[in-house]
């Protein structure tokens, strides 16, 4: 049979709830990129603005984590924007708590 094609039929689509984890995590790794940029810039003195930007930064990182582990859990999904949203989002959880661990600790 030369010449015939094999296509693959599937119901999956990708899952809207991976989509906007992908898109809180990567939303919070700019921001700590930007903030830390900012803050070594400053000679390591933050603003209360970077405070905040910090802060809304850490609550995305915690809802994509979050909408990341639900969609990781949702059957017949496509499982690349789940994948790629919940380790972006724990990337910068991590980040942003070893920043706060090194301003409590006084490193």
């Amino acid at each position: 049979m030369l010449g015939r094609r094999k296509y693959l039929f599937t119901s999956s689509s990708q899952s809207s709830k991976g989509i906007m984890s992908s898109v809180c995590g990567v939303i919070s790794l700019v921001a700590f990129i930007f903030v830390m940029m900012n803050v070594l810039k400053a000679g390591g003195s933050a603003t209360p603005r970077q405070g905040a930007v910090g802060f809304v930064s850490c609550l995305f990182s915690v809802a994509g984590t979050v909408l990341g582990v639900m969609s990781l859990i949702e059957p017949d999904k496509f499982r690349l924007f789940p994948r790629l949203g919940f380790i972006t989002s724990l990337l910068s959880l991590i980040a942003w708590g070893g920043i706060i661990y090194a301003g409590i600790a006084g490193i």
